[in-house]
């Protein structure tokens, strides 16, 4: 019986880790000493107690009495003894009635109270270390097909927002952010209720340690912005991007990677490192002032349609399956039909563009034409991901790996303003 106890207590998982990692300070020595004491001590009360049998007559017989003998006969009750003892419980089942007995009792609560003062405050200062680290961004996490955002943004928590509300798919304790915020900054976004549960790893994303502390070989989807954390030019926070697609893709090729740049002059080393999308916020800035100078409304057209929450937003949906091979027109039908959602363009190559690359050479390897083999990798080596086809003529055949770009139907109608 002794042995089973003994056995759950050194197979249980959290004292284990507890004392796997304080085995070399003075509570672990303290904790191993204890263990010593309670069997000495034990040991020692079971031999004096033993022997303190005493009887009485009673009716002309020897009888014990039970009233002044010791209750503790044998050594797994002197053991149970000295545990509640040494931790100070006392359930009073079991007790010496001897001097020397009681002594050692004394003796045994005064170490007790030491010892469990040690080793509970040993755990907390394991547990506040553990919270300071997470509150840090040093601890590594634990998850799978997560989304990590690398850098800063000014208005992180809109930001924030957006992206979550586009990405329903995740949960916010799916969320991983990658930056050297500081603390403050973390806490003040941590503070909002939607926030509370995103993880944070604090370093910089273009380190394969840190990254590897976010898990990336298991996240689904990264997205780098242009960290406004970054001192220094537009060429040095654009160049902090592409290392980072290169570190990214260095270590997971299957992770959906999009990368946000200021310059399109970096765009061509995004484009060779895989990376699966590009934003060029600089170049959407230039157009859609261009266009505004036009004054045509063309400003509050592209606002209503790229805002996360208006009713009508630009989408990008999945064909069904069985829309492999037919047409665009057939596709806008299909949507308009649906939902009266319209159908304005097509998206090829979507995904991740490391494996849309190897179907595509497998696909051509097929051929036994060997002219017509070199044609095709020619073509497989200009392949671009998430390539838009807008408006196509409506004989224009959907391919496999593409996607529905769509205006989204207006689930009511609106009352219309009036001057």
């Amino acid at each position: 019986m002794i042995k089973e106890i003994f056995k759950k207590i050194v197979n249980n998982k959290f004292l284990r880790t507890v004392l796997l990692k304080t085995k070399r300070s003075f509570a672990f020595k303290l904790l191993i000493l204890g263990f010593t004491i309670i069997i000495t001590f034990s040991t020692a009360v079971y031999y004096v107690e033993k022997k303190n049998i005493k009887y009485i007559e009673d009716n002309g017989k020897k009888v014990e009495d039970t009233a002044n003998s010791s209750n503790i006969r044998n050594f797994e009750d002197s053991i149970w003894w000295a545990i509640v003892t040494s931790t100070t419980v006392g359930y009073g089942d079991f007790y010496p009635k001897t001097g020397p007995g009681r002594a050692a009792g004394v003796l045994l609560m005064l170490f007790g109270i030491t010892l469990m003062g040690v080793i509970t405050g040993n755990i907390a200062s394991l547990l506040v270390e553990k919270q300071l680290r997470e509150d840090r961004g040093l601890k590594d996490i634990k998850l799978k097909n997560h989304f990590i955002i690398c850098g800063w943004k000014r208005d992180m928590g809109k930001v924030l927002k957006d992206i979550m509300d586009k990405n329903k798919s995740f949960l916010p304790s799916e969320f991983v952010l990658i930056n050297t915020a500081d603390q403050d900054m973390i806490e003040n976004l941590k503070s909002e209720k939607q926030f509370a549960e995103i993880h944070f790893i604090h370093g910089d994303f273009i380190d394969e340690r840190v990254l590897t502390r976010a898990k990336l070989k298991g996240a689904k989807k990264i997205l780098i912005l242009a960290d406004i954390l970054v001192q220094g030019s537009v060429k040095e926070v654009d160049s902090r991007t592409v290392m980072g697609i290169i570190t990214i893709k260095a270590i997971s090729k299957f992770v959906y990677a999009c990368a946000e740049l200021l310059d399109s002059k970096f765009e061509r080393y995004l484009t060779s490192a895989n990376c699966d999308e590009i934003i060029m916020s600089s170049d959407y800035n230039r157009s859609l002032i261009a266009n505004a100078s036009a004054g045509g409304g063309m400003s509050h057209v592209i606002s209503e349609l790229l805002n996360v929450n208006a009713d009508i937003s630009i989408n990008i949906v999945e064909f069904p399956d069985n829309f492999i091979g037919k047409t665009y027109k057939e596709g806008f039908e299909y949507f308009m039909s649906r939902d009266r959602s319209i159908l304005i363009g097509i998206l090829e190559n979507t995904g991740n563009f490391f494996e849309r690359k190897k179907a595509a050479i497998r696909e051509a390897q097929k051929t036994p034409d060997i002219s017509k083999l070199v044609d095709k990798l020619k073509s497989v080596k200009s392949l671009a991901a998430n390539q838009p086809i807008i408006n196509p003529i409506p004989e224009y055949e959907i391919v496999k790996y593409s996607k529905a770009i769509l205006i989204d139907g207006r689930k009511q109608d609106k009352t219309r303003k009036t001057g």
